[in-house]
């Protein structure tokens, strides 16, 4: 069996199951906000403090990168993704860290909450309603209509 060819995937294959968890985690946002914080320079994020560090961290994100490609490859094919808990999102981040501008990106926290489905609460219409109920209440107490 050579290099490019893959076994059959088997929950008792330790590197089947170690790329397993790993990719499984990429369907959480915050664990891609983890990884662009605590390790910037594999995805590609250059820190303007640090340009000393970009030159030596450019071939740790190419090689990051590759190994996001290889593992994207096998996993969206059903025989892998099968085995996937949220395949869904899963998939769905794999695919977009194969863009270097989401890979950049991602230590963005408004990716992140886009990611996460997560919205600023819109308390403006709940304002707005308080206020005209207020303000009624406020004009019917002023003109004696209360009751």
């Amino acid at each position: 069996m050579d290099s490019t060819t893959q076994s059959p995937p088997t929950l008792t294959n330790p590197r089947f199951t170690l790329e397993l968890e790993f990719v499984s985690s990429l369907a959480n946002p915050y664990y891609l906000s983890h990884l662009a914080v605590t390790y910037p320079g594999l995805l590609g994020i250059s820190q303007a403090d640090d340009n000393d560090d970009d030159s030596a961290s450019a071939p740790d994100a190419q090689a990051f990168a590759a190994y996001l490609a290889y593992l994207y490859s096998y996993w969206k094919t059903p025989e892998y993704s099968q085995f996937l808990t949220h395949p869904g999102p899963t998939l769905r981040a794999l695919r977009l860290l194969q863009e270097d501008t989401f890979r950049r990106d991602i230590i963005l926290p408004q990716v992140i909450e886009g990611l996460a489905g997560v919205t600023i609460p819109n308390n403006t219409a709940q304002t707005a309603e308080a206020d005209v109920a207020q303000n009624s209440e406020t004009q019917d107490d002023q003109n004696g209509t209360k009751t």
